[in-house]
This record gives structure tokens, sequence and C-alpha cells, in this order.
């Protein structure tokens, strides 16, 4: 209960996976619960658009093994689960095949310290199978190997492997919708200040028991918080996504550049029938700067017709999607988290950058959601 006997009353910022979740598990334990969003949709780095026949994810789009809360909210909210054909974890090179180069992952052992180059520069495979594997592990975390915990390898999105990944029918950012149908949800209603105590915060106005901070802290500086918050620092990752339309659909397939630190790959939809779309993915901002998407996807497509020339792009049927220049993210996803999910006072955040080793994944946003959401009942039960 909140102060004076009434419900709990929380406040949640922001209405991606991560705030739609905590919003779930609180209004589902009773409390009165209000969320502001600054963008006019719900989801987040999760965004779900039309393309070319196809449905395509600008944002977060593979549901990989282990994802039992994402898998959990689908049945829930009876979305099915589409198989995707793409094996997210084994990647074809332009020189190596992915047999290669999981039978080389395979044989690394666990790293102890430092950082992911300096863990592979000490391994003794050949010089090419290590860069492959450098440049897989920089794409899928968004950022150089000298800046990444070695930590990171065959983890999180980086996972190593010949294993089935899915996408929500329809999209993923259906998932989003449904957390948020029965909330109150206030769109295009960016935060611009937050008083907090240990028994209370104040949004923008709104007086509540607690708040949820589920946004990137990358954006926190655009609201005041009164005091000031301590420093919290998280590595971020840039990433860019390119979907470019296929005059002939091709069967499931994954491909890594190792000098573009970019991969691409085709699909199936829900009918089993490959998808007429080429989606393409790079990570890091030297691959962003190599790519030159500040000037438009020429110089991408132009890379992209040399790694496939087996398929027949449509290079007229483009959408170039990235998040640097997103006000309300200005990133990828974390590519080094926060060692534990802080909490000041009333103020509690939830987020991938605070779910430990889920990082980066729908998966880590939803349950560290959840994770906030149940700090909040249990610290007001024990007051």
């Amino acid at each position: 209960m909140g102060q004076g006997g009434e419900a709990l009353k929380v406040v949640v910022v922001g209405a991606g996976l991560a705030g739609l979740a905590a919003a779930d598990r609180l209004r589902e334990a009773g409390a009165d619960v209000e969320v502001f969003e600054a963008r006019d949709r719900v989801g987040g780095r999760v965004w779900s658009v039309p393309f070319n026949g196809a449905t395509v994810e600008r944002g977060a789009e593979f549901i990989l093994p282990g994802n039992i809360e994402v898998r959990r909210l689908a049945v829930r909210f009876q979305l099915p689960l589409v198989r995707k054909g793409t094996q997210y974890g084994a990647r074809d090179t332009e020189t190596l095949t992915r047999e290669e180069i999981l039978a080389a992952a395979a044989r690394l052992p666990r790293p102890a310290s430092g950082t992911l180059s300096e863990f592979l520069d000490a391994s003794d495979l050949p010089a090419d199978v290590r860069e492959a594997i450098r440049a897989r592990v920089e794409v899928s975390c968004a950022c150089s190997g000298d800046e990444l915990d070695a930590s990171v390898f065959g983890g999180s999105a980086a996972e190593f492997g010949e294993f089935d990944s899915f996408t929500i029918e329809g999209g993923n950012d259906g998932l989003a919708r449904c957390l948020a149908e029965p909330l109150n949800v206030h769109l295009s209603s960016p935060v611009t200040s937050i008083e907090w105590s240990e028994s209370h915060v104040v949004v923008d106005g709104v007086q509540a028991d607690a708040a949820v901070i589920a946004v990137p802290l990358s954006v926190l500086d655009a609201i005041e918080f009164q005091p000031a918050l301590p420093a919290m620092v998280v590595s971020y990752g840039q990433a860019a996504k390119l979907f470019v339309g296929l005059r002939e659909p091709a069967p499931p397939s994954a491909t890594l550049s190792v000098p573009g630190r970019f991969w691409c790959y085709t699909q199936v939809g829900s009918d089993g029938e490959p998808l007429p779309v080429l989606g393409s993915f790079a990570g890091s901002p030297a691959a962003l700067d190599r790519l030159e998407i500040d000037r438009g996807p020429e110089r991408w497509l132009d890379e992209l017709v040399k790694l496939r020339p087996d398929l027949e792009l449509d290079t007229d049927t483009v959408l170039l999607s990235r998040w640097d220049n997103d006000p309300w993210a200005r990133c990828a996803y974390s590519a080094r988290p926060l060692s534990e999910a802080p909490r000041f006072g009333a103020l509690h955040f939830a987020g991938e950058h605070t779910a430990g080793e889920w990082y980066g994944l729908m998966e880590g946003a939803l349950r560290s959601g959840v994770r906030a959401a149940d700090e909040i009942c249990a610290r007001t039960l024990s007051l």
C-alpha cells in the first residue's frame, strides 16, 4: 500500500519493453501505475514496420534460446512465434564456413580477464579465424574489441552455435502493444524533471510512492533530477540496419563481412516461405563510419552487392534504420552493462543495461522490468 493506506502509486518513465514489463507487473500487484513515454508509440528500441511485403524490425529482432520471459509473454498474449530460419549464431564469411568458425570458437577457453582483443590475440588460432571471431563479437556487441571485456565472448548477443532463432508473428513490437493495452500510458510525453527522496517521487508534478526509470542512461541528461543522481557509467554500442528488397526471395542464410563489420541474412515468414528481404546489421562506431551511413545507404548497398552476388537485390527498395541519431536513445544497446541494478531512494532502474548477463536483449529488458517491479513491492511491504 502507498501513503495513507491508498493503493501504491508508481510512475514508470519509458514505454519500452522494460518499462512496460515493470508497469504490467505492478498493475497485477494492485498498484496505480502511470507510464510516460517520449515517443508517439510504445516499444522503444523494439520497432516493427512493413517493408516490401514483409514485416521488418528496425530495432531488436532475434528471439534466442533461453529467452523464456519473451516466450512466456508471447504465450500469455497468444502471439505466435515464427521460426526465422536464419542461423543467428552460425555465420559464413567471405573466406570461412560457419563450421570452421564454430569449431574454432568451441576450442577457445573461457576468458579470464582483459579485453576481447587481448583474449583473441593470445590464442593459437590462425589469424583469419581469429579475425572472423573478433568481427562476429564486435558486430553483435556493436563495439570495438579493444573496448569490450573478454567475458562478452560467447554470451548474450554474441552467442555461437547452430540454433533456431524466432520472431513474433506480425512484429516484435506486438508484444509491447499487448503489454501497454490495459495500462495508463501517456505518449509524446517526455519527462523533464524528477524530485526524489527515500519515500516518494514527484515526476513532472505527478506525486508517487516510487518510480521506475526505464530509459537508457544515455538520455538521462534530458531529465533534471533533484537531488542530482550519483554517477553511473554504461558503455553503449552503436549499430545500424539496412533492409533491401529482393527481386527473388532467397532461402535462409547468414553471412558476415569480416572487414566491413556487418552481417546480412535472409529468412522465412510465418508460412515457411522465403521472404523478399535481405536484412543487414552493422555494429561498432567504426563500422558505421566505414559504411558512411551519414551519407545514406549507398556505400552499404555496394558492399552488400559484393558480399552476396548470388542475390537479386532491388537497390531502389531500401530502409536504413539507426539509433545514434534518435534523441530518445542515442545508442543501440549496452556493450558493457552496469555490474548491478542501481536504486536511489524511491527510484528504481530498469532496462537491458541493468539486466546482467541478459544485456542487449529483449529478454534482458523484460527481466529487468519485472525485477524493478518486484523490488518496489518488496520495499513497500517492508516499510
